[in-house]
């Protein structure tokens, strides 16, 4: 039986998204990384904070 998932709280996305912004810091930070992939972390906190205020409005 599949269980129902509840949404992620507020402080959980912020703190999801706050991780997936450092990352995506460090990652530009070093001229060696890929910084596509910066760019991509970047826009998934983003897309997760948005996430957040549809939640929780």
């Amino acid at each position: 039986m599949l269980q129902e998932k509840k949404p992620f709280s507020v402080p959980e996305y912020e703190r999801m998204a706050n991780v997936l912004q450092i990352m995506s810091d460090d990652i530009r930070q070093r001229p060696a990384m890929n910084h596509h992939f910066a760019e991509r972390l970047q826009r998934l906190a983003t897309e997760m904070i948005e996430d957040c205020h549809r939640t929780h409005p």
